[in-house]
């Protein structure tokens, strides 16, 4: 399993930016920041899971074993901008949580961020459980042919702005298509950071 990984060189980087947006969860998750700062993370991997733009971390065990707890939920908090104050270009983060454990973290444009120059922003953060599968939640609202060119892997819930949309299909640079609970359809991007409805079906868009 673990040869599907690629060794990340930012792993002090990845490790750093994790504790400058937990700083922001220090009410809600205290036991987040508190298995950061006793050293459970010991590096990170890339390019081994499905998720958009996924990072993984690796773990010092004696500290990881005193967290891990399968019966915890598993969940992650979306819908975090991060925010350079210079260009004041916008870039989403999530934070995942396995087993009372942080397992990694997913950020589009990674590259671009100078962690000395960055501003959190989770006053519209959202705690989501996983497991539960965000295409079966608007399966219902979708036609035959709509299903035929979806990708159920595809489809995962996005909150911006207090509203949740749905992605339906990656573009460039962390932009992407996506529609709301009223199947009305989106184009989200990042920089600049806008959404725009789009006078379009589907199927005119997903081909």
């Amino acid at each position: 399993m673990f040869g599907l990984f690629k060794k990340n060189k930012k792993d002090n980087w990845g490790i750093d930016l994790l504790k400058i947006v937990l700083k922001h969860f220090i009410n809600e998750y205290p036991m987040l920041i508190e298995q950061v700062n006793r050293g459970i993370l010991k590096g990170i991997l890339s390019k081994g899971s499905d998720i958009p733009n996924y990072i993984a971390f690796t773990y010092n065990y004696e500290v990881f074993k005193k967290y891990d707890n399968t019966d915890d939920e598993d969940y992650k908090l979306t819908n975090i901008v991060l925010i350079d104050k210079d260009s004041k270009k916008k870039f989403l983060y999530e934070v995942y949580i396995s087993s009372g454990t942080i397992s990694g973290y997913s950020l589009t444009n990674s590259k671009e961020i100078n962690l000395n120059n960055l501003e959190v922003d989770s006053s519209n953060y959202h705690k989501e459980i996983i497991g539960t599968s965000d295409y079966d939640r608007i399966v219902n609202i979708l036609t035959i042919n709509e299903k035929k060119i979806l990708n159920p892997f595809d489809i995962y819930s996005v909150n911006l702005e207090g509203k949740e949309y749905f992605h339906l299909k990656e573009l460039e640079d962390g932009d992407f298509i996506g529609i709301d609970k009223n199947k009305n359809v989106y184009k989200i991007t990042q920089d600049p950071y806008e959404i725009v409805l789009l006078e379009k079906s589907i199927e005119e868009i997903i081909k």
